[in-house]
């Protein structure tokens, strides 16, 4: 545990580079954008197969497919929690979908990804692997049903074209390699291996430099949002912890599962919203505020739900 607390301030010291470098004026809107795209297709890409490549999981086609089912098990009751909170609670009209979505969307990738690594040590690629595995479910919610809700309810919004994607290619290659246990040429496992380890730095400095335009101060004045951290990294682990109960799995897939389900909301609703016309800074400062309360509630979380020690 003490790891992770370590190198849970290594996140928020290299968040606060991208952060401060965005409000000051170094990195631009176009800079955030094109380092995402840069950590999301190319590192990640890189850890995803690696995760497969230098430790291939000890699991059969049977627990394959059974490590999906729960992956998308656990992203539905995500979805589903906030659907019915959202409607439940008297919210205003034209930010009850984005209430939902900051709700119900994590961040798997670019939180889920370097947390599960230091939690699991020597075991972490197994965590990788199975937090990608969720990568095929999370591109189909987000842009069909999520999708959906931003247009409220408008059917023609929903494009499956926009489902795929790199990391969710790369996915779909390494259950391929996996499967069939490919062999990969050294040189190729070298540049794979090298550039691995550049998914963490990359990924906390694109999320600071990604939120920069929000001012921290202002994200702490939306009372909303609270409800919104309080829901996303607290009350849904909760739920998630809860369907483990009765849900098998081993401990590995358990506590990849319950690291995702305690990511902080997702960047891409802000996108989304920047795309449809909705309330993109409301957006912004609940996921600057969740990414913030995040580095508390991670190891808490982690404390009290999945067993680890001080």
């Amino acid at each position: 545990m003490l790891a992770l607390v370590q190198k849970l301030i290594v996140f928020v010291a290299l968040m606060l580079v991208g952060y401060v470098g965005a409000r000051r004026g170094p990195f631009t809107p176009d800079f955030a954008k094109a380092a995402s795209k840069l950590t999301l297709n190319v590192f990640m890409s890189a850890t995803i197969l690696n995760s497969v490549i230098s430790n291939p999981p000890e699991m059969s086609g049977g627990e394959l497919a059974y490590s999906m089912l729960v992956a998308f098990l656990v992203l539905l009751l995500s979805y589903a929690a906030a659907a019915v909170i959202a409607r439940l609670l008297p919210i205003r009209k034209d930010r009850a979908p984005l209430f939902e979505l900051l709700t119900g969307v994590m961040n798997p990738m670019f939180i889920g990804i370097p947390v599960v690594k230091v939690l699991l040590g020597d075991q972490g690629d197994v965590g990788v692997f199975y937090i990608a595995l969720s990568s095929v479910f999370f591109n189909l919610l987000i842009y069909t049903y999520g999708v959906w809700r931003l247009k409220s309810g408008d059917r023609n919004a929903m494009r499956l074209k926009d489902v795929i994607s790199v990391p969710l290619i790369v996915t779909a290659l390494s259950v391929v390699i996996f499967a069939f246990r490919i062999e990969v040429p050294e040189l190729l496992r070298s540049l794979i291996d090298s550039m691995s380890p550049a998914t963490m730095p990359m990924s906390m400095v694109v999320i600071g430099a990604s939120l920069g335009r929000v001012s921290l101060i202002d994200a702490f004045r939306e009372k909303s949002l609270f409800l919104v951290s309080a829901l996303r990294l607290l009350l849904i682990p909760f739920l998630t912890w809860l369907m483990f109960l009765v849900l098998p799995a081993d401990p590995l897939l358990r506590i990849s599962m319950l690291v995702m389900s305690a990511c902080p909301s997702g960047i891409i609703v802000s996108i989304l919203a920047i795309q449809y016309g909705k309330d993109a800074e409301y957006c912004s400062k609940g996921i600057l505020l969740d990414t913030a309360l995040s580095m508390l509630t991670i190891p808490f979380l982690a404390w009290l739900l999945m067993g680890f020690s001080l």
